[in-house]
């Protein structure tokens, strides 16, 4: 019987974010503002093995972006992703949908609603919180995305909710369980101070962040406590005759009671865009607990560890490059490039964005992993992805 109503539940769900892509503008009143998107995404695996076939998976996203105004002080938001996995790929991984229904926070806001062979049905709230505003002064409560970042590719500062460059499909990102207070010194400066919530005072994040601007550059730092290590970092954004310049440098140092090498976490971030509308970036990752040979357990870096400014990547050192333009007034290309010095594996990616109307694009994107096996980039399949998205 639980099976059943969570099926009927997901369903339902599921089944609104489709009625409001198509009524969405009712919703809307003085009060509330509700929006998202459906999308379609095919994804073709492409192993490196002439042994193993060609495998297909199918993707069906529905988000639902909700804000509730509650008069001049509070406001109330909420997001949830509505997913529906199915093929050959969701068939072979027989540990997705228990991975899907943990929540990695401190609520649990995920779960899987139906899930048969081959297919699974999965709803998570990313979002879910309350701000309060009075004066200066800012609190949020509940799931929510603490950007502490200043760099487009990778974020060690971001102790809170780290992303993968390699999810292009999440470009909301993930959000935090947290108590956040910010203080806005004038418009441009600010500070502040998050919790994130743990199972004991040492599973848990504190930390307090000061941001200034000075000679039109943006700087911050914080100091902080994460999950058994003392952690403080620098960053900024500016900008060198016309092109953008980011750094960020996180340390983690362990307190007494936890055995882990210290660590250091940074990059660098430049970027430039000609008249023409070409845009030029360019990357570079420094993990001084990454690996730092030829050949090494690069794809076993990752297991038994969460996401995070501390994982960002396996490799001590990694360079990023990326060449993007205008082809029409519709049509965007890119081509992004990652690679690991070490052990010249690399990967690269072309994407095309095509915006067939204001609320309707159709996007292509490839993802190309070279190198030996026990390398960074090495013993991955190449995968192609073709996305519909209709927002609303």
């Amino acid at each position: 019987m639980g099976s059943l109503i969570r099926l009927r539940l997901g369903l339902s769900i599921f089944l609104l974010g489709f009625i409001c892509s198509q009524s969405s503008a009712q919703y809307v009143k003085e009060k509330m503002r509700l929006w998202g998107y459906v999308k379609y995404m095919n994804s073709l695996f492409i192993a490196q093995e002439d042994s193993i076939p060609i495998l297909t998976d199918n993707l069906i996203h529905n988000r639902l972006n909700y804000t509730w105004y509650l008069g001049k002080h509070f406001e109330f938001n909420t997001s949830m992703r509505n997913r529906i996995f199915w093929g050959e790929v969701v068939k072979l991984s027989s540990e997705l949908g228990n991975s899907l229904e943990q929540d990695l926070g401190t609520w649990d806001l995920s779960f899987v609603w139906m899930e048969g062979t081959g297919y699974i049905g999965h709803t998570i709230f990313d979002r879910l919180n309350m701000t309060a505003r009075y004066g200066r002064s800012e609190i949020i409560l509940g799931r929510q995305r603490i950007n502490w970042g200043t760099c487009l590719v990778w974020n060690p500062n971001d102790i809170f909710n780290a992303f993968s460059f390699f999810d292009f499909d999440y470009e909301e990102r993930p959000g935090t369980d947290a108590l956040l207070y910010r203080y806005y010194i004038n418009p441009v400066s600010s500070v502040e101070g998050v919790y994130n919530f743990g199972d004991s005072l040492r599973g848990s994040t504190i930390s307090g962040l000061v941001k200034i601007n000075k000679n039109g550059y943006d700087y911050q730092g914080f100091l902080g406590y994460q999950r058994g290590f003392y952690t403080a970092g620098i960053g900024w954004a500016g900008d060198i005759k016309g092109a953008g310049f980011r750094g960020e440098f996180s340390v983690w140092e362990p307190d007494a009671s936890t055995q882990g090498p210290s660590q250091l976490v940074g990059g660098v971030d430049v970027d430039y865009t000609f008249p023409s509308s070409l845009y030029l970036h360019a990357a570079y990752l420094y993990n001084s607990e990454g690996i730092n040979t030829s050949t090494g357990d690069y794809q076993g870096f990752f297991l038994n560890r969460e996401l995070g400014a501390r994982t960002l990547s396996p490799s001590r050192h990694t360079i990023f490059a990326e060449v993007s333009g205008q082809l029409s007034p519709i049509i965007r290309g890119s081509l992004f490039g990652m690679t690991n010095p070490q052990d010249a594996s690399f990967f690269w990616g072309p994407m095309i964005n095509w915006s067939v109307a204001n609320n309707f694009e159709v996007l292509f994107n490839g993802q190309f992993f070279v190198g030996p096996p026990n390398t960074a980039y090495g013993g991955y399949p190449h995968i192609l992805y073709l996305r519909f998205k209709y927002s609303f």
